[in-house]
């Protein structure tokens, strides 16, 4: 089931799991680790089957703003780029922090420790 409209479809290409991935390793270090954690356990959380629609949509648009390159602070500002992408993903987080297990987040830690290893 899609549950993009179809003019996001037709650019899917620049809205998948890959590209959210690739661009969530190439930032890490100017994001930051609690961003780049949360960032990872916003994802594992839309990938979790008990995780509600409702849920998933907040989700899916955290992750879509993060990917896309139309942003309101551009993004090759370096770390000033992403506070726009911040506040969205830390909103999101807040509004779904009762939905986020310790497990979960222990999970998106342990993921997120190899781009912060020393």
């Amino acid at each position: 089931m899609n549950l993009l409209p179809k003019s996001v479809n037709r650019r899917r290409h620049w809205f998948n799991e890959q590209n959210f991935l690739s661009k969530l390793a190439r930032n890490a270090l100017c994001l930051g680790k609690p961003v780049a954690v949360q960032l990872y356990t916003l994802y594992l959380l839309f990938k979790s089957p008990e995780t509600p629609l409702r849920s998933k949509m907040l989700i899916l648009g955290a992750l879509v703003y993060f990917i896309s390159p139309i942003d309101l602070i551009p993004d090759f500002l370096g770390p000033f780029g992403f506070t726009d992408d911040i506040a969205v993903i830390t909103m999101v987080c807040r509004q779904l922090q009762a939905t986020i297990t310790p497990s979960l987040k222990a999970q998106a830690q342990a993921a997120i420790a190899r781009f912060f290893s020393q």
